[in-house]
């Protein structure tokens, strides 16, 4: 009908802009994807959770750390391991041992560095608006002693979550898609990713 030849003409548009603003300013849009999912994915783990109130600052503090960390790191690290795997071992992105090889070095390599990472920059963002927005004292020794015991209790959980989550899509993801879109393709399936963090982060 022409009301669905509009409404997919309106996606072929939006998905034109979006794969433009991939190539004009790569870091930027991906950037934005992965604060629009980090957003969704807080707002649905509060409401999974069941809270009386919307927590703002929680929020806010997922997005920045995706913005400032998660998006930034990604890209660096797929784009090592295309260089690694892609120029270096010459395993084609389309063949099984490239696949393999650049799942292992996603999932075994980077996956753990940057849960690690989440969980120390998230407790230094929660600590810095604590102090902002909260007037809660700031404490270095404090905040050091906090994500330790967050990892303690809760890294080996995570990273099990990680996996069961991130390799099914992730082979998806090598297999199929070609470099500019794996990080876009990967804040998609970060969308599930995020509500896990999120109420891991924050219980």
């Amino acid at each position: 009908s022409a009301a669905e030849d509009g409404g997919g003409g309106i996606v072929q548009s939006q998905w034109a802009r979006y794969m433009r603003a991939l190539d004009d300013n790569p870091l930027r849009t991906k950037m934005a994807t992965g604060a629009v999912l980090a957003a969704t994915g807080d707002l649905i783990a509060q409401l999974l959770e069941g809270s009386t109130s919307f927590a703002l600052r929680r929020l806010l503090n997922l997005v920045a750390v995706n913005v400032l960390y998660v998006t930034p790191f990604l890209c660096a690290t797929y784009a090592a391991n295309e260089w690694a795997v892609g120029s270096k071992l010459r395993l084609g992105a389309g063949s099984t041992a490239g696949t393999a090889a650049r799942l292992i070095f996603d999932q075994f390599v980077n996956a753990p560095i940057v849960v690690l990472g989440f969980f120390c920059s998230f407790g230094l963002v929660s600590a810095l608006s604590a102090a902002a927005f909260a007037g809660e004292p700031f404490s270095l020794a404090a905040l050091v002693s906090s994500v330790v015991i967050k990892l303690q209790n809760e890294y080996v959980g995570t990273m099990i979550s990680n996996w069961k989550i991130w390799i099914p899509p992730q082979l998806v993801n090598f297999a199929l898609m070609p470099p500019p879109l794996r990080v876009p393709f990967a804040s998609l399936v970060a969308l599930v990713w995020n509500v896990v963090l999120a109420l891991v982060a924050n219980r």
